[in-house]
């Protein structure tokens, strides 16, 4: 029950970027009977604490459920005169950084029983993988930290892990799987820029003090409202330069809320 195949799923990019691929663990079925076991108790008990703004992996909340809520109030602030502006933050391999001991920390500050903690440490200690590539596999590696892609448990315990966050920020903040989206709303620009550098520093901070890595690579900035010129903020030692346009959760959102390119792209699928 505790070892797991790999397979790398590609995402997206260049084929030969081994960073463009998803590792995902082909457990066995008992174990994911087991797991199911694990998941439907412990969610049972989970669901009011985590925050209404955590969407991925809930039943009843999704990736359109954050962004109808935050593009309802980007368009009432421009229809104010104000401005509305979005930091998109993308963590490196978010599942594989989760700290065990930390995790169980977490769980029992929720209230979890002794007896709890122990079965999902030991769910979690002393398990093993190697990866398969057409039927050729590696060594066995020994998982020292995160949980595993593919689990049916991993992804609750990953809500689990990063709920806090979501109560560390002072300003708006949604998250879905590995990207969180820091936002807001001001009549001044200057209000709301400070607002969203504020806020990268404490979600920064957050994630070194939780063993999490930010991908500044992928960090991107979109402010909507009428402006004079280009605006930027710092995010740790990187500058995030506004962008006419962004990706959101799999839609295309320009400055304007006018979703002109993503209608024209899903047309051209169509």
């Amino acid at each position: 029950m505790k070892l797991a195949d790999v397979h790398p799923v590609f995402k997206n990019g260049v084929k030969t970027n081994v960073k463009n691929y998803r590792p995902v663990s082909v457990l066995s079925f008992s174990s994911k009977i087991f797991e199911r076991l694990l998941h439907d108790q412990i969610s049972s008990y989970m669901n009011k604490f985590l925050s209404k703004n955590l969407c991925g992996y809930r039943k009843g909340f999704s990736s359109q459920h954050a962004l109808m809520i935050m593009t309802e109030k980007w368009r009432k602030s421009l229809d104010k005169k104000g401005f509305a502006g979005a930091l998109l933050m993308d963590l490196s391999k978010a599942f594989d950084c989760l700290d065990h001991e930390l995790l169980i920390a977490k769980l029992h500050a929720y209230g979890f029983s002794i007896d709890a903690l122990e079965l999902i440490f030991e769910y979690l200690k002393d398990r093993w993988q190697r990866v398969n590539m057409n039927k050729n596999f590696s060594s066995w590696s020994k998982l020292l930290m995160g949980v595993p892609q593919g689990s049916v448990l991993g992804p609750l315990l990953f809500n689990v892990y990063l709920n806090d966050l979501l109560w560390f920020t002072e300003g708006e903040v949604y998250n879905f799987a590995d990207d969180t989206t820091l936002y807001g709303c001001a009549h001044q620009l200057d209000t709301l820029i400070d607002s969203l550098e504020s806020d990268s520093a404490i979600a920064l901070k957050w994630f070194k003090d939780n063993h999490m890595k930010l991908n500044p690579d992928k960090c991107k900035l979109i402010i909507a409202g009428h402006k004079a010129s280009i605006c930027s903020i710092k995010v740790g030692n990187a500058i995030i330069i506004e962008q006419d346009e962004v990706r959101l959760l799999g839609v295309k959102i320009d400055n304007r809320l006018s979703f002109k390119s993503h209608l024209e792209e899903k047309f051209k699928k169509s």
